[in-house]
């Protein structure tokens, strides 16, 4: 499960700016996903509470923001949302495209006092 190893790098990212900006407690923590980056965001959620455990993150609820596929059609350039990761493009019905968005994954924010 890589999800642990992802949570831990989001935790140890969170913990180190937190420390710089003297955060003392982390409430919220906010992370794009996109639907194309091969993280399951149910075992993220799993991880985030081991990975934060006795650091200034406990107990710190995670957002995760799903983003969307978009893909630009590498014969006519259409720009386009599938609706799965293996869809034709609309305009031309080629399958050879380009992925614009939707394989990312950040660490947009966090909260804390």
């Amino acid at each position: 499960m890589h999800e642990l190893s992802l949570s831990e790098s989001i935790t140890d990212l969170v913990v180190e700016y937190a420390r710089r900006e003297r955060v003392a407690h982390v409430s919220r923590v906010v992370i794009d996903i996109g639907v194309a980056a091969s993280v399951e965001p149910e075992a993220l959620l799993f991880c985030f509470p081991i990975t934060t455990a006795g650091t200034v993150a406990a107990g710190a609820e995670l957002v995760i923001n799903r983003i969307a596929l978009k893909v630009r059609c590498e014969v006519c350039q259409t720009e386009y949302a599938p609706p799965t990761q293996v869809a034709a493009c609309p305009a031309c019905g080629s399958y050879a495209r380009k992925i614009l968005e939707g394989r990312e994954m950040r660490v947009v924010a966090f909260e804390g006092e």
